[in-house]
């Protein structure tokens, strides 16, 4: 397996969204990377490897709440998001 390409993460599996109203938690985020990483075959990187590039790439928490930090304005997209939600919400297969 691959080491992760995180720009390549970024670009073909996460979309801005200039409303604001799309909303990332810290584990939906991690979680279709991890998606997108099965989909690519590529081992994941460290978790906290992947947070740093993620702020390498410009994207930077701006909140957080009761389910851990935020990321606004972002929407997962491509077949990294469809993977990730069907495996979080097994009801709706």
């Amino acid at each position: 397996m691959e080491t992760p390409d995180y720009a390549r993460f970024v670009q073909e599996s996460i979309a801005a969204d200039t409303v604001d109203d799309h909303i990332l938690t810290e584990d939906q985020f991690y979680g279709v990377y991890l998606s997108w990483c099965a989909l690519q075959a590529q081992a994941p990187g460290a978790c906290a490897s992947f947070w740093a590039a993620m702020s390498q790439q410009g994207i930077h928490e701006r909140g957080a709440n009761d389910h851990g930090r935020l990321r606004p304005g972002l929407r997962m997209i491509g077949p990294a998001a469809v993977d990730y939600i069907l495996a979080s919400q097994p009801s709706l297969l």
